[in-house]
């Protein structure tokens, strides 16, 4: 049975995952699809799904084409909402997500931390070794972003809101505090990195920082930043999302084909005859 991958590219990680793949490779548009009935079909999906939102026509047909499918199909995403979780359980549609599969979560985390790298150096006016740094969140993303820059020699504060994980962010050798402590220590930071995607820089926290500091805010969308506040209080703020997207996008390609391999597996040498590789550019 012919197979068919269909990849929505709306980043560059996943234009490097067609580089990736073996088969007969064809760009285009959703309507310019080249339809089989009767074929394995695997999409990928954006990463966060939602991203489809933005072309709501797109969508609804992309919808209807997974209803109608007659032969295999398999659907992956990152960061599924309930939309889409709840039209794929409710149509029957196998499906995956990548943000849910901890050896992508854990890749990205690590790909994430070296790209806010390359966005503080972009944005700041001081190296990195002679800065202090305020990690708001000690997640997975937290955790690496604190690991590298103290690595780079910065001076690097947590603020975290469990007792369990400052004790862990103190064994790890880092300086930390609560939520509640920020303004205690906000005068003396440079960067403040936000990975907590819920308000937590607030103005009253904005007020009191250093006109020469810089806000670099990863956290998904809309945020943990009161960029509204920032812009008052002329305090640089940048929302930098998606940057294994960005930076380093055949290492996160392959985190997104090393995924996908282990629910339907890509063998190198299939005929290129019988795999076809669909980027669909929207």
């Amino acid at each position: 049975m012919d197979r068919h991958i269909i990849i929505f590219a709306t980043d560059k990680r996943q234009e490097a995952l067609e580089q990736l793949l073996s088969g007969q490779k064809v760009r285009c548009s959703w309507d310019a699809y080249r339809r089989e009935d009767i074929c394995e079909k695997i999409y990928v999906l954006p990463t966060p799904v939602s991203k489809l939102d933005k072309n709501t026509v797109l969508k609804e047909k992309l919808k209807q084409e997974l209803i109608n499918c007659k032969g295999p199909v398999m659907v992956f995403a990152g960061a599924v909402n309930m939309e889409w979780k709840n039209f794929l359980e409710e149509n029957g549609i196998a499906y995956w997500d990548f943000m849910q599969m901890q050896e992508v979560v854990e890749g990205n985390a690590r790909i994430t931390a070296e790209a806010t790298i390359a966005e503080v150096l972009l944005r700041s006016f001081r190296s990195i070794c002679e800065q202090t740094i305020l990690v708001t969140g000690y997640g997975c993303c937290g955790s690496r972003i604190a690991k590298v820059f103290h690595a780079l020699g910065a001076e690097v504060i947590v603020a975290a809101r469990r007792e369990a994980v400052r004790i862990q962010v103190e064994e790890d050798g880092y300086q930390s505090i609560d939520f509640s402590e920020i303004n205690n220590v906000i005068n003396r930071v440079d960067t403040v990195i936000n990975t907590v995607p819920a308000v937590v820089i607030t103005e009253e926290i904005i007020e009191n920082m250093r006109k020469d500091s810089l806000i670099v805010d990863i956290a998904s969308s809309p945020g943990g930043t009161d960029f509204e506040a920032a812009k008052r209080h002329e305090i640089p703020a940048y929302p930098a999302l998606g940057l294994p997207g960005i930076y380093t996008t055949m290492s996160s390609a392959e985190l997104l084909k090393n995924a996908i391999s282990k629910h339907a597996p890509l063998q190198k040498d299939v005929k290129e005859d019988r795999q076809w590789i669909f980027q669909i550019i929207i």
